[in-house]
């Protein structure tokens, strides 16, 4: 099992299903910058990062990918929980799987 296995599994364990809201919240704290700065970065609005990371406003692959490789995430993981949230959206059950 691959280090990215290992951790999704782990953090699936600990907070259940990841969203792109909670990858969003994570990489900017990783980062140790405000919700203004991190909007700066992807040339996006603080009230933007805001309903990002609260779930409220789903997002482009392009911005999921932008933000893993600012934060030096996964990008595997950044895409499959940005494709899982629009799939959740319209109430279909199926996993997205990334490989």
């Amino acid at each position: 099992m691959t280090i990215d296995r290992k951790f999704k599994a782990k953090l699936d364990e600990e907070v259940g299903p990841l969203s792109f809201a909670l990858f969003m919240r994570v990489a900017r704290t990783t980062l140790g910058i405000t919700q203004e700065q991190l909007g700066k970065k992807l040339n996006i609005s603080r009230a933007s990062v805001c309903d990002i990371e609260k779930g409220r406003h789903l997002v482009s692959t392009e911005l999921a990918l932008k933000v893993a490789r600012k934060a030096g995430l996964p990008e595997k993981m950044a895409l499959q929980s940005c494709l899982q949230d629009q799939v959740r959206k319209t109430g279909f059950e199926a996993k997205v799987l990334v490989s």
